[in-house]
């Protein structure tokens, strides 16, 4: 009789297999057949049904075998809208069927999977159809690139032996600031800050906003 099937409600499906000769076949219940006394008769049930085929051979023995044709409705559910910063990846999550296809495929490690990881260049609208049988729908999420803090650590400054300088630039509010090394620095965690290396020194300024991106920049006291 076939695998089982599941279909959507106004579809149709083949059940059965390829008739041998000899044989007759006898499908019940009827409702949703084209033909009953097909081998492969196409079916339209409009309610989930077990059909049982009996095939009868010339010496009068048969056989039966029983085939489930599942109406069923299919719902796609997606993860939430999500925010990342530029150069991240984020999971996507779909469930409700058993296959699925995300487009477009761009930035995604396997749009074919239920949870594909994104890792897009800019924000991207990604569609997925879901897909059991005949049955398909379908949903939307949307990677969000944040863009990164300003990082400016300033020009490079040379300064003589005891001398010092100021580097960095005014902050911006809610960002946080990181310097290093901290070496003959008065204030490591500030956006502006007064350096007084003993020697040459290349200074890192690491910007973090309240998203979470991160930028970060040099300046050269030499």
């Amino acid at each position: 009789a076939g695998e089982d099937k599941t279909l959507c409600i106004g579809a149709s499906t083949e059940i059965g297999e390829a008739a041998q000769t000899g044989f007759t076949y006898n499908w019940q219940p009827t409702n949703g057949l084209d033909d009953a006394t097909k081998a492969n008769p196409t079916a339209s049930p409009t309610s989930t049904t077990q059909y049982i085929l009996t095939v009868s051979g010339s010496g009068g023995c048969t056989a039966s075998d029983t085939v489930l044709v599942t109406i069923g409705t299919i719902k796609a559910i997606v993860s939430n809208d999500t925010n990342i910063c530029e150069g991240a990846s984020a999971k996507l999550f779909a469930s409700g069927g058993a296959k699925y296809e995300w487009s477009p495929s761009a930035g995604l490690d396997n749009p074919s999977i239920a949870t594909p990881t994104a890792s897009p260049t800019g924000t991207t609208k990604y569609k997925v159809l879901v897909s059991s049988g005949t049955c398909i729908d379908s949903a939307f999420v949307t990677v969000t690139i944040l863009p990164p803090p300003n990082a400016n650590a300033g020009e490079d400054k040379p300064i003589c032996i005891g001398e010092s300088t100021q580097i960095g630039t005014p902050a911006e509010a809610g960002n946080s600031y990181s310097w290093s090394p901290t070496t003959g620095l008065t204030s490591p965690t500030a956006s502006q800050t007064t350096a007084s290396p003993a020697t040459t020194t290349t200074y890192t300024l690491t910007v973090t906003n309240p998203a979470g991106c991160v930028k970060s920049d040099e300046v050269i006291v030499t």
